[in-house]
């Protein structure tokens, strides 16, 4: 048998459970610690273990719940570097201890920046997530700036997902008149990640309301909006109200004036029509 080294605690029994190794000493103190700082050493009964040696043992077993609880938030979630980088610094202030972690990650394949990277534009590219949306989802995730510059987003598949939203979008707007609708189609697009040329480009493919279809949306909209300010105003002030509020919303100046000359203003001005 090795002699005995010298130190501070000698031990006296060694107990092995299923997920840890107590070390009980003779002056009646015990460390707990993980199988990995068990296994690290030789360490039997009556050994005597010094400052140094037992400060190595808790920072391996230290290291083994850090790991394990990455291993449990990876099982439960794929993250970045620095998604788990800043968990396991949560979890314990020690940069050192999580740099070590995220390494034997790594070497496993448990934590791959550009498989994600690559991942996450499949998916955003499938929910139809336009170039700058995709890009702040990555930038969220922590995908460092040295992935992103080699992420390529062909103009052809952009061009693609914002014509296969159109028509879900020309649907949600069909209530407005074709320059609001076409309006509200080309914000839609921004809002969804994509450039101002593919949205333009994209808008410009909707078809124009039909003359039926634009006047019923009109008169429906000029019911609205009469009962809104008549209860506040009355002739030319009413007319003009309602003009510009029509105006606005894409309607054209001789739609509107056909439908306001049809209509009834007590004392009305029309010096500005």
């Amino acid at each position: 048998m090795p002699s005995v080294n010298s130190g501070n605690r000698k031990i006296k029994t060694i107990k092995v459970f299923k997920d840890h190794v107590t070390l009980s000493f003779f002056k009646g103190e015990q460390l707990k610690i993980s199988k990995e700082a068990y296994l690290s050493s030789y360490i039997y009964e009556g050994k005597s273990l010094s400052k140094k040696e037992i400060a190595k043992l808790e920072e391996i077993t230290a290291m083994s719940a850090l790991l394990n609880y990455a291993l449990t938030i990876i099982n439960k979630k794929r993250l970045s570097e620095k998604e788990m980088l800043n968990k396991l610094m949560a979890k314990e202030n020690n940069f050192s201890a999580a740099k070590n972690i995220i390494k034997k990650l790594k070497e496993n394949g448990l934590i791959d920046d550009k498989a994600l990277m690559e991942d996450l534009i499949a998916w955003d590219n499938e929910r139809n997530f336009g170039v700058n949306k995709i890009i702040k989802h990555l930038k969220d995730k922590g995908i460092p700036e040295s992935l992103l510059d080699k992420a390529s987003f062909p103009s052809s598949i952009e061009k693609k997902k914002a014509k296969a939203l159109l028509p879900k979008l020309e649907k949600k707007y069909e209530r407005y008149s074709f320059a609001n609708k076409k309006r509200h189609v080309y914000q839609a697009l921004i809002s969804h990640g994509f450039n101002n040329d593919v949205a333009k480009e994209t808008a410009d493919l909707m078809k124009n309301n039909d003359e039926k279809t634009e006047r019923k949306l009109l008169l429906k909209e000029y019911d609205k909006v009469r009962s809104r300010y008549e209860k506040k105003c009355h002739g030319y002030q009413l007319k003009q109200k309602i003009y510009n509020y029509l105006l606005n919303k894409g309607y054209k100046y001789q739609d509107i004036a056909k439908v306001l000359e049809l209509e009834d203003f007590n004392n009305e001005d029309d010096s500005g029509f």
